[in-house]
């Protein structure tokens, strides 16, 4: 038989989770078209894979790349660290739809400007795909479909309870969404309008995604003060819906008061998985966070409004944010964790504490993050230098975990938090190698074939004869990561080919640019 691409000798792990074996790989036709030991056959390029290790392409569990994915359509962030495939469309948050009634809510729940042409596609997820389908993908896409979009759709930002028909209007939406391809539904509980639901609202939707076959994510609506509460309320969601449940980026946040509640979280959610219930989670391998730095203002404000909230953070008026945002603690005591990931109109921040920044600006750190999010119309990003190794190690640990980079799409000019950049490598560096908190099988299974289950990616996450070609070949002496919460645009170490569909996307840790990611929508049942 004859190959596209034949690698010979390398250490396979074929995202089982089971010991390794040597072998070859031949790929043909964008398929793994055979595996066996010293292959027959000639082929176009022939790679040594002795002394690395071959396993499935990386899927990233939980991503925000589709938010930009328009504008970067070459995912070299996700193929610089091995990712093949990712889901988008994660808290609360999706590309569509969008309903024009609600348009300027349902863009703030987007997070970009848009012009006409990206508009028009966002009147539906079946607009969208068939948008994104004209792109030259660089990795594999799914998505879920936003609870945060669907009531920004309905109804604004309204924070009150629905009424039956507008409850119903976002179960139409959701159903017409997965029929449309979407993997099932996603809850931002901190983001509005997305905080403003009640639990009964979440369980009615989360009953509909189990009725088409699909599942949930969930930002809970605590990581911290009350984390295992919020814990509890989504597994009683996923309880009463009968509706598979994904926590995501699970973690203990908000500093040492709240390190090691996920010894009771993880407790709760395995007793869970024991009744029946089909739960598991995602983390990022950093015990730093990141979001916006407007998440720091209080949840029933954000229905204000945009110009409103502004005039609020204005020197006139801010002052009566402050017991609000501060508390009872000094403002250098409430910002000392907190990091600027990306101000557009002060880059020179990124990467920088904001207690640093005021400082050298001469203010209190509660004016410069007031003045930040002015300047940035509440755009700025922050990190939250806030977790405990110990928190991260134990759910690594715990078997339903999966990786998930939690990062955005983001160009060269734009630093971001390195997960974007570095997640997967440095699971693979620092957690197996160095820190040996899970074997190196187990990792490759938590980062291919156990999110290809959880999110039914056909033909994903195993090195098996007919299964796409889908693959990283690496060094598992080297492999590691760069980044840094200051400069996080470093390669990766370690990552010598990566294929996409049969195609070799990445080489020697540098992505090639190859164009041959696809949609993957929801497979009808």
């Amino acid at each position: 038989m004859n190959y596209d691409i034949l690698i010979r000798e390398a250490l396979i792990l074929d995202g089982t989770g089971g010991p390794g074996y040597f072998s070859d790989a031949g790929i043909a036709g964008g398929k793994i078209a055979a595996i066996g030991r010293r292959l027959q056959g000639a082929a176009e390029t022939v790679i040594d894979g002795r002394g690395l290790v071959l396993c499935p392409g990386f899927i990233d569990a939980h991503s925000h790349q589709d938010m930009a994915l328009e504008h970067n359509p070459a995912c070299r962030n996700d193929i610089g660290q091995g990712i093949t495939t990712f889901v988008g469309g994660m808290c609360g948050e999706s590309p569509a739809p969008m309903a024009r009634a609600h348009l300027e809510d349902c863009i703030r729940v987007g997070g970009r400007p848009l012009d006409e042409e990206a508009l028009q596609a966002r009147r539906s997820l079946k607009d969208y795909f068939a948008y994104l389908a004209k792109k030259p993908l660089g990795a594999n896409a799914a998505f879920l479909v936003g609870h945060g979009m669907l009531r920004a759709c309905v109804m604004g930002y309204e924070n009150r309870r629905p009424t039956p028909e507008e409850l119903g209007q976002m179960q139409a939406l959701l159903a017409e969404s997965m029929d449309a391809g979407a993997l099932g539904l996603s809850f931002g509980l901190i983001y509005p309008p997305g905080s403003y639901a009640e639990t009964e609202e979440l369980i009615a939707l989360a009953r509909t995604a189990a009725e088409k076959g699909g599942l949930f994510t969930v930002h809970m609506r605590s990581e911290s003060a009350r984390l295992v509460e919020a814990t509890m309320e989504m597994l009683r969601v996923a309880e009463e819906s009968g509706c598979r449940c994904v926590i995501s980026h699970h973690k203990a946040t908000g500093g040492v008061l709240n390190w090691n509640k996920t010894a009771a979280t993880l407790s709760l959610m395995e007793q869970a998985a024991a009744r029946g219930c089909d739960v598991f989670c995602d983390q990022y391998p950093y015990t730093a966070s990141s979001t916006g730095l407007a998440t720091n203002i209080p949840d029933a404000l954000h229905a204000l409004g945009v110009e409103a909230l502004l005039e609020l953070l204005s020197p006139e008026k801010r002052e009566t944010l402050r017991p609000v945002i501060c508390g009872e603690r000094t403002s250098r005591e409430r910002f000392q964790y907190t990091m600027i990931g990306w101000s557009a109109s002060h880059p020179e921040y990124a990467g920088r504490m904001l207690n640093e920044i005021a400082a050298a600006r001469g203010e209190d750190p509660f004016d410069t993050q007031c003045d930040l999010l002015i300047d940035d119309r509440l755009g700025t990003s922050a990190i939250f230098h806030t977790q405990s190794e110990e928190d991260l190690e134990r759910v690594m640990r715990w078997p339903r975990a999966m990786v998930g980079t939690d990062g955005v799409s983001y160009s060269d000019a734009e630093p971001a938090h390195p997960r974007t950049f570095a997640a997967f490598p440095r699971v693979l560096g620092r957690y197996v190698r160095e820190k040996g908190v899970i074997s190196l099988p187990e990792a490759i299974r938590k980062m291919t074939s156990l999110p290809a289950a959880v999110y039914g990616l056909a033909g994903k996450g195993l090195v098996r004869e007919g299964m796409d070609a889908d693959l990283v070949l690496f060094d598992p002496e080297t492999v590691g990561d760069n980044a840094t919460y200051t400069d996080p645009l470093q390669s990766n170490s370690g990552l010598r080919y990566v294929l996409l569909n049969g195609q070799i996307v990445l080489r020697d840790n540098e992505p090639t640019g190859a164009p041959a990611g696809r949609l993957l929508l929801r497979q009808q049942k």
